[in-house]
């Protein structure tokens, strides 16, 4: 029924003499998840549909596309009376609701009816073939949206909602330390919102289950995809970092000197591929990892900035965020990350700079960095096809 899905976006409406370059990104990430072409009118963006076309599997695909406040359904006309009704009645017999209202707005004031004249006129006339159904301005089971430009309209259906945000690739790049668990991707994905195209990278223990844990990272990274388009993966070995720790580190200190090595490795990746900062899955005292002083101790490691989207959030939050994005189910696949190998059962979680970086000094870690940058495996991993469970709007 619909022949067009129109899309209205969400702070890009903010952006003032910006706005065109923020549009700009968005129709060319529409275009590249959709492969369909995306036309720009009035305040919105236009994706004309063919009749082989399934609109369900566009409508998930652009859930998950940030930049979109919502999008809807909806039948392309001619600015006449005669065509929007039509079009309305179309809609209203496709959804059958129980109660409707029409909302009309006009970007041409020259058309004959105002706003309030042309819900009416459009109402009654399609009370006239479904007498049975009723009017509700304040809860209706179906809101008719009508736009009217100067020579055609749009008559739109049901409102589906967006997750909001900015464009990707409107905020710069980012590296996200990609552990393979709940936190890190909805990180990721948090910052995919505001605009900021993620690198991914993880540092790999190679003493476990290694083409499992691998599989698994790529298949997160393809499923984020989804979100940001096309996405760079590296894998780093982390075998020899690892034996050095082990072989020099106090067991209750590993896990801390692990991620500073970790934070170093994503650093020098960020500047090799002109990102400016790292984001992390980070909770406040979700793990003996995360404490404020464990935290203090291992962002010190560089100087580079970072961020923690998910610092105050708790676990049953990021779990829900996780599903609905589609991750979750990925993330739970069983697997050992490096953070975990070999350390106390009782590791440090009020730690000191001055010991750590006392207990670093016997490390020879700089030739085995470079090493492990030099040996890492840069891949490109695509979209996933992935169901979600649909995605709540940004705050």
């Amino acid at each position: 029924m619909f022949n067009v899905i129109v899309v209205h976006f969400d702070e890009l409406i903010l952006k003032g003499a910006n706005r065109a370059f923020f549009e700009r990104k968005l129709i060319s990430n529409l275009r590249e998840a959709l492969g369909k072409d995306v036309f720009s009118e009035a305040a919105k963006f236009v994706i004309y549909l063919k009749q082989a076309d399934d609109i369900s599997v566009i409508f998930e695909k652009l859930k998950l596309i940030p930049g979109i406040s919502n999008f809807s359904g909806a039948i392309e006309c001619d600015a006449n009376i005669d065509a929007i009704s039509a079009a309305a009645l179309s809609i209203v017999q496709h959804y059958q609701p129980k109660t409707f209202k029409i909302e009309t707005s006009r970007s041409c004031k020259k058309f004959p009816m105002n706003s309030m004249e042309t819900n009416c006129e459009v109402g009654a006339r399609i009370l006239q073939q479904m007498p049975n159904l009723k009017v509700d301005v304040h809860r209706p089971d179906l809101m008719v949206c009508i736009e009217i430009q100067s020579k055609k309209a749009f008559v739109l259906g049901k409102k589906e909602q967006g997750i909001g945000g900015l464009p990707v690739g409107t905020a710069g790049k980012i590296v996200c330390l990609l552990s393979g668990g709940i936190d890190s991707p909805v990180a990721a994905f948090s910052m995919m919102k505001r605009g900021a195209k993620i690198i991914f990278v993880h540092c790999h223990n190679q003493t476990i289950n290694q083409s499992g844990v691998e599989q698994k990272i790529k298949d997160l990274v393809s499923c984020l995809s989804r979100v940001q388009g096309k996405s760079i993966l590296y894998i780093v070995a982390f075998d020899e970092l690892q034996k050095e720790v082990i072989a020099k580190i106090a067991a209750d200190s590993r896990m801390i000197v692990y991620r500073r090595l970790m934070f170093k490795i994503a650093e020098m990746i960020a500047k090799k591929q002109g990102a400016l900062a790292i984001v992390t899955g980070d909770s406040l005292g979700q793990v003996a990892s995360q404490t404020l002083e464990n935290l203090e101790v291992i962002y010190e490691a560089t100087d580079m900035l970072k961020f923690s989207p998910l610092i105050g959030t708790n676990k049953r939050e990021i779990i829900d965020i996780a599903r609905k994005i589609g991750t979750y189910e990925i993330s739970i696949r069983p697997h050992e990350d490096c953070c975990s190998f070999m350390i106390s059962k009782h590791p440090e979680t009020r730690a000191h700079l001055e010991d750590i970086k006392s207990q670093e000094k016997n490390l020879q870690c700089s030739a085995l960095l470079r090493k492990a940058i030099k040996n890492s495996r840069a891949q490109v991993c695509a979209r996933a096809e992935v169901a979600t469970e649909g995605i709540a709007p940004s705050s």
